[in-house]
């Protein structure tokens, strides 16, 4: 049998320029990128080609490639038309992890309908467009001008600066040298982009830029808005469609043939920031910023820069003042420097600036982005600082460093301060300020309040002074000495506070303090508040991060180590709640695809949780999760040794930067103890372990024995498809996907016990107890017992009785009814329907212990009856499953009183509709709905069948997005071939 050859080509992260090739001017290269046009006479035809790509493989099975105008004289970008395929296989679990979460499965592989190319390697080009010459037809070279169009004005283009690939590629740089991007077109998961760029440390990107989901309606009223804001001179060149969240589906390094990481660098690194600023009377800022660099590529001459779109950049040029050609994209700025440095030579660029980066309300005056007010450089962008300020003399300016010279004229003062030490950043406010100055053993302390709202009175002030002072002692006796004689510390009108190195920002709104009402308005203890932003001068400066997937470090151990302050400084008496108060909450708050919001991605993804997959889970998953499990970690390694741990790291970091590998590897190192168990399944995994736990209290001798048994289930999410149970009708069913394997787990468990002694009388706790004996329990796989002895009498027993562990703890013999019913969801999820529905009636049955002393006779009874109301309305779902939908029907009218308003009722209640052909029903019930990934499939069904065409296509639209697998519902929509 004859095959027919593939043809297959790789892709390299970094190829050696050409020797001896002239190198093109980059003014006329980018006139020419701007200018390019399809060329149809040079289209070739694909068949059975292969292409690698960085981590994926492109097959072009039979198509067209028509390939655009050169640049430099290369031919770079291509369109594709026809049938192709991508193929790629995660290189890790949590790569695959969020593969799935985007597109339903842990690898991808796609079928393509078409493509545009951006190919940086001249031998894969070459071969591909030396394939038989093709004649494609008017219609064909219509739609890859249509396509080639599109991509050249696509959002994602600018997103992830694609011209600056292409313009580096024809210059021959190393950091443009295998430069790949690929716009991939399919029925089903839609657009999507693929990249490999050989200057970012994680090279490869697939994903997609998901707009702005507003109504026309909507989308004018932000409108309105930016035209606002670009009358300031701020949010330039912004528009609605520009709005929107890009979705990474998978960031990954490039691997060696053994298959290990090679992470790319970008090509230089800055040393040393000299900025000269200017602010005038309308609040303007004019700069200069000098950035000394550090060459990381040899070879390269291609200094990349960040600087907000809102900033017009006048002038670039080398040190000696001779202009550079700078290419610039949004908040990319690429300045080209005439040569590449040689060995031991440190260049610099010089770039001529301005904007509007600082907003006046009234007398209020606020920089918008603390750190976005001067160009940067580099990846890890750590650096020394020397910065002169000119201001209006009417105003008050603070910033970080510390002060060398100064003096004012007439109508303004100028201050030069320099900051030695690499620094993550350098930042000021200005404004009205009200300067006041405080000493905390060898540091100077020069507070400026901002005559913000929260700040009125007195007593707010010396609060800030006092858990400055007093949380800035304590870290120092922790982990080491502070690195600076000084701290500037101010208050300013802005949704978020900052801890950059001597400089800290609070937010004015964060120091609000309502007294009895804080916890019910879930306000936190400004002095915990306080002490996170302090703690980063270990964390965060002392201790940087190496990349997006280690910061998680700072703000989750700057969040622990202010909890650690609160108990031993504040004695846990808060005036408020503390930073990680009602973490269980957030963390299992169901997203509308149906999974809980725990499960969106471990602490090491940092800033890619912030996606459409997953709003708000950021701050839940870092500063709340990170800060839970490194109380967990110092638990298991002892909590009172484990401080000695970490100021050994923050002597280890010496102001440098470490990865999360770096920093378990020290403290593995340090203790001796084996970290992978816990790193695989809390730092690098996801899943929140259930223990369902059950006690009794026995005489022993001459005291007593608290025997019992811990097990722990694993946690699941849920994935939904439209089914086809009889011709004619249709059902949503789900599956149970298993999030953590607790065979593998370990729990270090605070333990609580309520006790009673003759000896002291009655006591003011439960049942008259009148001690409490406190310790830590092991809990290892799937089922535990343990049996804990006590001197005195145990009264009331608890694991986790202050949520101090990542998982839930469910007490079965103080709630056996809610433990019941817990248990047959869980069964309901597993697919053991007969035990499942065992639980319920058990559930129903089960009576609970008496009601705790002082609780409301009436508020009990209405919980009971709640929980009988959950009861049922598990059981409805069930009989549904097993096709019972009489029985289910009754089930829900059982449930109606008290949870008819829930979005679980709804929906059970319009599955039922649909189930019986009801659509009508269906579909009004289900319209008015704010639906997850079940609930649009039900409607995607529930309006074709009622003949709502319309909004067939958008639930349908919705229910792919959102996960639910509608080709059975897609495949009955199509129409029947002839």
């Amino acid at each position: 049998m004859h095959r027919a050859r593939s043809l297959v080509f790789t892709l390299l992260a970094i190829c050696a320029p050409v020797l001896g090739a002239e190198v093109p001017d980059p003014a006329s290269l980018q006139a020419e990128i701007a200018a390019s046009r399809l060329e149809p006479a040079r289209a070739v035809t694909l068949k059975k080609l292969k292409l690698n790509a960085g981590l994926a493989t492109l097959h072009f099975d039979d198509g067209v490639l028509i390939p655009a105008s050169g640049v430099g004289g290369k031919t770079v970008e291509m369109v594709f038309l026809g049938s192709g395929r991508i193929e790629l296989d995660p290189p890790d679990a949590i790569e695959a992890g969020q593969l799935e979460l985007f597109t339903g499965g842990t690898r991808l592989d796609q079928e393509l309908q078409e493509a545009v190319l951006v190919v940086g390697l001249d031998a894969a080009v070459t071969a591909m467009l030396k394939r038989p010459a093709a004649q494609p037809d008017a219609a064909t070279v219509r739609r890859a001008e249509q396509l080639y169009a599109a991509w050249k004005g696509k959002r994602e283009r600018k997103l992830l600066d694609v011209e600056r690939g292409i313009l580096l590629d024809a210059l021959r740089d190393p950091a443009g040298a295998g430069y790949f991007a690929a716009w991939l077109r399919a029925k089903d998961p839609g657009d999507f982009l693929y990249v490999v760029e050989p200057s970012d440390r994680e090279q490869v990107i697939l994903g997609r830029f998901v707009p702005l989901d507003a109504t026309e309606k909507e989308k004018r009223k932000i409108l309105r808005q930016i035209n606002r804001e670009q009358r300031k001179g701020r949010l330039l060149g912004l528009d609605v469609d520009d709005l929107g969240q890009w979705d990474t589906w998978l960031s990954a390094s490039l691997r060696t043939a053994d298959g290990r990481p090679a992470p790319g660098a970008p090509t230089f690194e800055p040393r040393k920031y000299t900025l000269d600023v200017v602010i005038d009377r309308d609040l303007r800022l004019a700069g200069k910023a000098r950035i000394d660099l550090d060459p990381v590529v040899p070879g390269s001459r291609a200094v990349a820069l960040r600087l907000p779109r809102d900033f017009q950049v006048s002038r670039v040029t080398d040190a000696d003042g001779t202009p550079l050609f700078f290419h610039r994209n949004e908040s990319d700025l690429t300045a080209i420097l005439p040569r590449a440095p040689g060995a031991g030579e440190t260049p610099a660029v010089v770039v001529e600036y301005a904007g509007q980066p600082i907003e006046k309300d009234w007398n209020l005056v606020t920089l918008l982005d603390t750190l976005g007010w001067y160009p940067h450089a580099g990846s890890l962008d750590r650096a020394a600082f020397d910065v002169t300020f000119h201001w209006p003399k009417s105003l008050e300016l603070v910033s970080s460093g510390i002060r060398a010279d100064g003096g004012e004229g007439t109508d303004t003062r100028w201050e030069r301060r320099v900051l030695d030490k690499p620094s993550l950043g350098f930042s000021f406010e200005i404004g009205h300020l009200k300067i006041e100055t405080a000493k905390a053993g060898h540091v100077s302390l020069r507070f400026a309040f901002s005559p913000g709202s929260a700040l009125t009175g007195r007593g707010v002030k010396e609060d800030v002074i006092k858990a400055v002072s007093d949380s800035l002692t304590y870290y120092e006796q922790q982990f080491g000495p502070y690195p600076l004689d000084e701290m500037t510390v101010v208050t300013a009108r802005r949704g978020f506070s900052q801890g950059m190195l001597g400089f800290v920002t609070l937010s004015d709104a964060l120091l609000n303090d309502l007294g009895m009402w804080n916890r019910l308005f879930g306000i936190k203890d400004r002095r915990v508040v306080i002490a996170h932003e302090i703690a980063h001068q270990w964390w965060g400066n002392q201790v940087g991060w190496t990349s997006y997937r280690d910061q998680w470090i700072s703000e989750s151990m700057a969040t622990y180590v202010a909890l650690r302050f609160a108990r031993d400084r504040l004695d846990n008496k808060l005036s408020g709640a503390d930073l990680t108060e009602g973490w269980q909450r957030s963390l299992t708050k169901t997203l509308p695809d149906g999974r809980p919001l725990e499960s969106v991605g471990p602490v090491v993804l940092g800033a890619r949780l912030l996606s459409s997959k997953g709003e708000g889970a950021y701050t839940p998953i870092v500063y709340e999760k990170g800060a839970v499990i490194l109380d967990m970690l110092a638990r298991s390694l002892g909590e009172e040794s484990f401080p000695k741990v970490l100021k050994q790291i923050v002597k280890a970091a010496n102001g440098g930067t470490i990865s999360t590998e770096d920093f378990l590897s020290l403290i593995e190192r340090i203790t001796a103890a084996d970290l992978k168990p816990f790193a695989d399944q809390y730092v690098y995994g996801t899943g929140l372990p259930e223990v369902l736990y059950s006690y009794r209290f026995e005489k022993q001798g001459g005291g007593w024995v608290v025997k019992g048994e811990a097990r722990q289930q694993t946690p699941h999410r849920f994935r939904y498809r439209v089914v086809q149970p009889a011709p004619g009708r249709f059902d949503v069913t789900r599956e149970a996907v298993q999030q953590l394997d607790v065979r593998q787990s370990a729990l270090v468990v605070p333990v609580e016990i309520a006790a009673y002694d003759p000896k002291q009388g009655k006591g003011k706790g439960p049942d008259g107890a009148n001690a409490t004996v406190r310790g830590n329990l092991l809990l290892k796989g799937e089922s535990t017992a343990f049996e804990i002895p006590v001197e005195s009498e145990p009264k009331r027993f608890w694991l986790d009785r202050r949520a101090r562990v990542f998982g839930r703890f469910f007490d079965e013999s103080r709630s056996p009814k809610r433990v019941l019913f817990f248990e047959a969801v869980k069964a309901v999820a597993a697919g053991r329907q007969e035990e499942a529905r065992a639980l319920f009636d058990r559930a129903a049955a089960a009576e609970e212990p008496a009601a705790e002393e002082g609780a409301y006779y009436a508020d009990v009874q209405w919980s009971r009856r709640l929980m009988n109301a959950q009861i049922e309305l598990g059981r409805a779902r069930l009989l549904l499953d097993q096709g019972k939908d009489d029985e289910a029907e009754a089930a829900l009218g059982k449930s109606a009183r008290f949870l008819d308003d829930t979005g679980e009722f709804k929906l059970l209640q319009s599955r039922l509709a649909v189930r019986r052909g009801s659509y009508d029903k269906a579909f009004r019930q289900l319209r008015k709905e704010d639906l997850g990934s079940e609930g649009y499939a039900l409607l995607a069904v529930a309006a074709r069948a009622s003949g709502h065409g319309e909004d067939y296509e958008k639930a349908l639209k919705k229910a792919r997005e959102r996960g639910a697998d509608v080709a059975t519902l897609i495949a009955a929509a199509a129409p029947s071939p002839r």
